[in-house]
Formats: C-alpha cells, structure tokens, sequence
C-alpha cells in the first residue's frame, strides 16, 4: 500500500495556473506552479467529484525528465513528490491563484483515474519552454601518437565511467531531486564486490540509472595523427572531469600513497575479494578501513567519503571499493594526458 498524505493534515494550498499542456475541445492536461522546485501536472476528469480537475504534486526534477520523454504521464502521476495528490477548479480569470484541495486514494482509484500508459510529453498539443535545461556540449580531446580502436574505447570508458559517478553524486546531493531517484542510485552499490565484475557493473547501473544525461557519447574521431575525439555531454561535468585530471596531476603523490594504504589494508584482511557480510559494524577492521577510505577521499577529490558511504547505504568497505575504483580511472586518464597522448585545450598535464 502507498502510504499517502491524509488530507486532515495538509494546510490548504493554493497554486499559479502555469499553462495548458495538451488541448482538445477544452484544456484534458495543465500545469500549476507551487513553488520553486514543485509543479502540479493535471488532467480533466469527472470521475471523483464535481471537481474538473485531478492533479499530482511533482518535483522540478521528475518534471523535467518527464519532459525528456524518460517516462510517460502514468507514471509521473502514479508516483508524486510525497505522495500528494490534489482536486481542483479552473478559475475563468487564470490569473487568480487555483484552490487546491488535498485528496486521499488508493493506488487502484489513481490507476482509474490517469490516462493509460503511453501518453508522453511529445504528445503535447502545446510546447513547454519554461524550464532551460543544460545544453549538451562538445568536449574536444586532440589525441596524438598510435592509437587503436581498443584504445580507444578503454579512453573513452574511463570517461563514461567518471561522469557517471559525478553525475550520481549531484543527484544525491541535490535536494531537489525525489528520493525514488535518490533510491534508485543507491541500488547501484548493491553488487557483490567481491571481483572485477562488481565494479564494471557499478558503473554501468550508475550510467543506466542517469539517463541520457549521465552517458556521454562519442560524436565523432579523426584516426589521422594527430586526431581528436568528439564527445557530447553536460559541459560542467567535462570542466569538472578535466579538473579530477589536473588535481590528480599536481597531487599524485599523495594521492597514490593513500590509495596504497587502502588497498594493502583490503588485502591483509582479505576483503578486497570479499564483500561486508562478515564484518561486522563495529569491528576494528570496518573502523579502520572507514578511517583510510576517507583519507583517500579526502585528497582524491572527486566527493567525499560521508557522500559515498550514504549512497552505499552506510557501508564502509563498499564506500572504500568504490573510491579505489575512482582513483583507478583518474589515473589511467591521467596516464594518457602525462603521455602526450591527450590533450586539452588551455590545460597543461605535466
């Protein structure tokens, strides 16, 4: 069972009609602004009460990729912002603000009620452009020296896997965005960790979960020597990327002697190939490995330690693997920039 707002607890709640999103022979879906982070998407209906109108709470995040065309209107209304649901009137002057009066159904009647799956937001009779999203740029990597295809691929994976992972992090972070997401990321850490497939499908799921905006693809690649390779994504995770690269360059050292002594500990205590079942939580060993995972993550600089065990669900040693796995990827990126390989525009690698 959904566990829902009652309406006895609500306060009344008002709103600012935003716009009609799809018209027939009068408005069937609208949108409602209540707040900074929160839009109202509704449909025409008569079969609640005399009411015109049944309306889902959602956040701005879920609105926008619902706007993307990542999943359709039955879902988006199937799973709200808090579980909250409203009736209400179309006032004639749409510029008085709309009463909204908090209802409380069962998840069979909402079914009944929302349009059947396949209704997405490209079936709008009308545009939407409030919302700007992040444009989609294109970072350039001028490549120099013998390169094959694997190669590549293995650059451009420790690229996908990286952007991945920040991607997922700002998501957590962000207060905006629905704990069902949140949730959703999370699951990515269940692997078993106990081999190298745990960590390829980790960064896979975080790639999955994200979406569009969590994959960079590859535009375009001149073999010639020297050549470049195109690739589309979010430009300030390709500025914040470039900068795990600089950073890991000015301090390698540090950085590597901490990996070193995260990863020697795994290995004396036989968990590198083990997962956290048998540890126990207040254990020496899960206290030492958290002590020297944040040590890493600290000078690492990707995000922190805190940050990893919560989308881990509180598990130091998955935490831990985790940033080894990080520092991995910065350093095979780092290897192709200090090797003349790659290189950026207006950035220098020593």
């Amino acid at each position: 069972m959904i566990q829902m707002a009652s309406p006895t607890l609500m306060r009344a709640a008002t709103a600012k009609f935003e716009q009609v999103l799809y018209y027939m022979d009068a408005p069937e879906v609208v949108l409602l602004d209540i707040g900074k982070v929160s839009k109202i998407i509704a449909v025409a209906t008569d079969r609640i009460s005399a009411r015109g109108f049944f309306g889902a709470k959602v956040s701005l995040a879920q609105f926008r990729l619902y706007l993307q065309d990542r999943f359709d209107l039955r879902h988006l209304m199937l799973r709200p912002d808090r579980w909250t649901w409203f009736e209400f009137d179309l006032p004639e002057d749409r510029s008085v603000r709309v009463k909204l009066d908090p209802i409380d159904l069962t998840p069979d009647i909402i079914a009944r009620i929302i349009p059947k799956h396949g209704f997405f937001a490209r079936d709008h009779s009308e545009d939407y452009e409030a919302i700007t999203f992040e444009q989609r740029s294109v970072q350039r990597f001028e490549v120099d020296g013998q390169w094959d295809m694997r190669e590549f691929g293995k650059f451009h994976a420790q690229i996908s896997d990286l952007y991945a992972l920040t991607q997922s992090v700002d998501q957590f972070v962000d207060a905006a965005v629905p704990l069902e997401q949140k949730r959703t990321i999370m699951k990515s850490f269940v692997k078993p960790w106990e081999g190298g497939g745990s960590y390829y499908g980790f960064f896979r799921s975080l790639a999955k979960t994200g979406g569009e905006g969590a994959r960079p693809n590859i535009k375009a690649i001149q073999w010639a020597s020297p050549g470049y390779m195109d690739v589309v994504g979010d430009a300030d995770a390709f500025d914040r990327l470039i900068s795990l690269i600089e950073h890991f360059a000015d301090n390698r050292k540090s950085i590597t002697d901490n990996y070193n002594h995260l990863w020697s500990y795994l290995k004396e205590t036989n968990y590198l190939n083990r997962s956290s079942r048998t540890l126990e939580r207040t254990s020496p060993v899960r206290i030492e490995i958290g002590e020297r995972a944040k040590a890493l993550g600290k000078v690492l600089g990707v995000t922190s330690y805190r940050t990893l065990k919560q989308m881990a669900g509180n598990d130091a040693l998955v935490a831990a693997k985790v940033l080894l796995a990080t520092e991995r990827r910065v350093s095979r990126l780092y290897d192709f920039f200090s090797e003349g390989r790659v290189s950026v525009s207006g950035i220098t690698v020593a």
